[in-house]
């Protein structure tokens, strides 16, 4: 049964909760799902995780932050109190490094030195992803729809070849015993879309057509900004050898070894994105458009919080640009919606990314250009004046250096604030960490250039030394300010992970180089007497 054939009155437009990071303080939920109600989010795609309620599934990292089933419950009630759809996510193929980091389960891995993929050969590996699907999806009788992961099982394409199997005849094969536990349970699931753009061709094409009234797609584009990309995902991931012969032009993507070029794809596939591709660039989030056209359900995935952005701060103006893009895309494709992923982490083994108190621009901002009217969030205070503080920061991230400006702007503007302190209170603190590592970070460069030689006099030295023991101080302090904010809201091993991950290397960064600094300023006082 295929909900998705059901007239929707309005876009999904949702948020996603990523559970794999730091972790939310269960009286909390309360507040989270007000404000997303009050920025017209209508859906959350749920990452648990290992925070879930397995039965006799022990894969929980921190066991003080798993949920009870009275838990999920109660998150589940909060929820449908604001009118909000949950979609569960359970990662049924790649990423799933949390279930097989441990040593019980690091044998159902087709990669046990990287443990991430599903080994589809083993039957106790395919056993252990079903019932925890059948588990997640029991949970949720209200959902329409259960989201399936799927995306990035690198591992998958090296065992076909050792197999001598086609990738796509695995994947589908997985695909359709998962759709069916879905359909038991009469949902819709949803899929990344990567797996099969890296694989479509007109030769694939029926295979995956196959699905097309079975799941909905789920293209993610993190990267993309404006009305063309330099870089599309389509029989592999592709750019232009144009910048090859233009490296000043400011489109030109990253070039990677392994990269494809566009100019090589083949005929049947070039015909198949023609009405996509303009000379050297494709229409940003084609991908939308194509699966539409060929007759699936769309979902589009922007970036709120993706990993490139780190543990501090958001590249806010490219995050706003890229969920406006998706915006212009879902309107022009006629897709069911977007949803605002919001990655705690890359994956389970990487450092956890900044926390979700930053993110509520990039939601209201995905809600006003899906065509909803979100509620200011910081009543009081004009949103353009907001919207420009949060791209300036942005800027910040990027290149200027106006930190010290901003942050006397937002002190003189609290007293004007009538809701969301505590998140206008998240955004002053992250802007003073971001600043002040990244001097910590100049004050290692300003003595390695001079590590060489002893021709600094001793008073420059001094100086450093002096900056050196202002950071010393400060930084600490700065460390507890942070804590104590972000604890009122946050707990768990992996809140205590993410302060170490600020501060601890900054800071033993610095110590070191002070040590250094005291020897060079004791021999360069003796060498220029």
């Amino acid at each position: 049964m295929n909900m998705t054939k059901q007239n929707i009155s309005k876009p999904i437009i949702a948020a996603h909760l990523d559970f794999k990071g730091v972790q939310f303080r269960p009286d909390y939920f309360p507040q989270l799902f007000q404000d997303l109600a009050s920025q017209r989010i209508n859906a959350v795609l749920v990452e648990y995780e290992d925070v879930f309620p397995f039965d006799e599934i022990n894969v929980a990292f921190d066991k003080e932050v798993v949920w009870t089933r009275a838990d999920l419950d109660r998150f589940l009630e909060l929820a449908r109190e604001n009118e909000i759809e949950v979609i569960p996510l359970q990662q049924c193929l790649g990423h799933l490094e949390y279930v097989f980091r441990w040593n019980r389960y690091r044998h159902l891995a087709l990669d046990p030195a990287y443990p991430s993929t599903l080994h589809l050969a083993k039957d106790d590996a395919k056993a252990l992803i079903l019932k925890m699907l059948e588990e997640v999806v029991a949970a949720h009788p209200d959902s329409r729809y259960v989201h399936l992961g799927m995306d990035e099982a690198h591992s998958l394409v090296l065992y076909a070849k050792e197999e001598k199997r086609e990738v796509l005849e695995l994947f589908l094969q997985l695909l359709d015993e998962l759709c069916a536990v879905c359909e038991r349970h009469g949902k819709t699931p949803i899929i990344w879309s990567d797996m099969f753009e890296d694989h479509l061709t007109p030769n694939t094409l029926p295979r995956l057509k196959q699905f097309k009234d079975r799941v909905v797609l789920c293209p993610w584009d993190y990267g993309s900004r404006g009305e063309r990309i330099a870089v599309g995902r389509i029989a592999g991931f592709r750019a232009s050898k144009y910048w090859l012969e233009h490296p000043d032009d400011l489109l030109a993507p990253a070039i990677s070894a392994g990269i494809e070029w566009i100019e090589e794809m083949a005929p049947d596939v070039r015909e198949l994105v023609a009405p996509y591709l303009e000379e050297h660039q494709f229409i940003s989030m084609f991908q939308a458009d194509l699966w539409a056209s060929l007759g699936f359900e769309v979902l589009g995935a922007s970036g709120a919080r993706v990993s490139g952005d780190g543990a501090i701060l958001p590249l806010y103006v490219s995050r706003y640009e890229n969920i406006r893009a998706w915006s212009r895309a879902a309107h022009r494709a006629g897709i069911l919606g977007q949803v605002a992923t919001s990655w705690a982490r890359g994956t389970t083994f990487c450092a956890p990314n900044f926390l979700f108190d930053l993110s509520w621009p990039q939601l209201g901002e995905m809600a006003r250009t899906m065509g909803a009217d979100p509620a200011p969030f910081f009543e009081g205070v004009a949103p353009a004046t907001v919207e420009r503080i949060v791209l300036s920061i942005g800027r910040c991230r990027d290149d200027w250096r106006i930190e010290a400006e901003l942050l006397r702007e937002m002190e003189r503007l609290r007293p004007q604030l009538q809701s969301h302190q505590y998140e206008w209170q998240s955004l002053i603190l992250m802007l003073r960490v971001w600043e002040r590592l990244r001097h910590a970070q100049f004050l290692g460069l300003e003595v390695s250039d001079f590590l060489a030689g002893l021709r600094l006099v001793d008073s420059e030295w001094g100086r450093r030394l002096r900056d050196q023991t202002e950071m010393l101080e400060t930084l600490p302090q700065l460390r507890e300010e942070v804590r104590a904010h972000f604890s009122e809201r946050y707990y768990g091993e992996v809140f205590e992970e993410w302060l170490r991950y600020l501060f601890d290397a900054p800071l033993t960064q610095v110590a070191a180089i002070h040590e250094i600094s005291l020897q060079h300023e004791k021999a360069a006082g003796a060498l220029h007497n």
